[in-house]
């Protein structure tokens, strides 16, 4: 009996052993498959199926993608160039807005084509004429895209720019539609800022990592435009994981600033959507993000898979675009605004209309199918309360990443 005791023990220990050297491992790829199962999550709706109306809207960005294809092609690789920031500008076709409806000198004073698309069109997007568009597409210099870029906000009558920073596993094609429907929906200029951002949920972290190496390049980047525009006009979006560079961003400005002890120029507004940050870490330094800027407006869903995927995979932590419990540690901040968005339904993606409509009219503006209902000091909820327009449920029907 005592040998067969002793044999038990002896193969416990084994096992333990095992266990104790493997546990690592399959933290690892238990963190792997879950960030993996985000690309088999249901594809989002086809949003431009039964769309008639559309705007074309130029869209100038800043991107360290490598060109790809013939040279002026205006389309980008997976590989960053090694050489720094290329820029240019592109006209992209999107959705007239909704829920954010246009006012009648918009379309010509923001040099936008308007589109009506023939019903009998089998086409996801329809094909524009860019001879008619009033700024052509082109690659452009550094010193050139300035001038460029000063001379449509003079033209547009627009003082106020917002520069959006993409997120995870998304193409520059998807980026650019993204943000020219943030241009639609604001009315402004939109600037992006485009991190080589390998697509597939598989290379999440290597997302991660990537983003982390464009931190450096988005903080001259972002300093060197303060050197054109001031602060005070600009708005900046970070959606997912571009929410990672902009927080990085913020707190380096801030820390520079207590150094000098010279207070930094405020900018506009910082949004963060379906913010894929460490909600606790945001938490411990939301004071130094705030300081940068006259509003900071968070936007967070409960019914986020991909961020829900996230936290698991980042040791079951919270993502800001899902902070659960620390929703009233972060209400407590008087310069931050907390939004839920769930019953828009949008999932991961961008709520255009909710984004543009709190930005210019401090709420949901004239909106008959929702309302926003404050749950507590600095924390508001959009609730439906008819039978939204299809706007309310679109989801960029490209590849999926963020």
């Amino acid at each position: 009996m005592q040998q067969l005791e002793s044999n038990r023990n002896g193969a416990s220990l084994r096992w333990r052993r095992v266990l104790q050297l493997f546990s690592p491992l399959f933290c690892v790829l238990f963190s792997v498959v879950c960030l993996s199962s985000c690309a088999l999550l249901t594809p989002p709706p086809d949003d431009t199926k039964g769309v008639r109306d559309w705007l074309v809207v130029p869209v100038f960005y800043a991107t360290n993608r490598t060109m790809k294809g013939e040279p002026g092609s205006l389309d980008y690789s997976e590989v960053p160039n090694g050489k720094g920031l290329l820029f240019g500008v592109k006209n992209i076709a999107v959705p007239v807005p909704i829920y954010s409806p246009l006012e009648p000198d918009t379309v010509a004073r923001m040099q936008w084509q308007q589109i009506h698309e023939d019903p009998t069109s089998k086409a996801a997007v329809p094909v524009f004429d860019g001879e008619k568009c009033l700024i052509k597409d082109s690659p452009l210099e550094r010193d050139e895209v300035v001038h460029r870029f000063h001379s449509y906000m003079k033209t547009s009558h627009s003082k106020e720019i917002v520069i959006f920073v993409h997120g995870c596993c998304a193409t520059f094609n998807t980026t650019m539609k993204r943000a020219a429907r943030l241009s639609a929906h604001m009315k402004v200029p939109v600037v992006v800022y485009d991190w080589v951002s390998p697509k597939g949920f598989t290379k999440y972290l290597a997302n991660e990592t990537m983003a982390g190496q464009s931190y450096d390049n988005f903080c001259r980047f972002l300093n060197n435009t303060e050197k054109v525009v001031s602060a005070g006009n600009i708005s900046l979006l970070g959606h997912s994981m571009g929410a990672l560079i902009l927080d990085e961003a913020m707190v380096r400005r801030a820390a520079q600033s207590q150094t000098s002890s010279v207070n930094p120029p405020l900018f506009n507004e910082l949004i963060m959507s379906n913010a894929d940050v460490d909600a606790k870490t945001f938490l411990n330094h939301a004071s130094l993000f705030d300081a940068n800027a006259s509003k900071t407006r968070i936007y967070f869903s409960t019914a986020d898979s991909r961020l829900n995927a996230s936290a698991i995979a980042h040791g079951g932590f919270n993502r800001l675009g899902e902070p659960g419990a620390l929703i009233g540690d972060l209400c407590k901040d008087g310069k931050q605004e907390l939004i839920d968005i769930t019953a828009n339904n949008t999932g991961h993606e961008l709520p255009y209309w909710i984004v543009a409509n709190f930005h210019n009219f401090g709420g949901l503006g004239q909106v008959k199918e929702f309302v926003s209902k404050s749950e507590a000091p600095n924390l508001f909820k959009v609730m439906r309360i008819g039978v939204p327009s299809p706007e309310a449920v679109k989801s960029s029907s490209d590849d999926p990443g963020d």
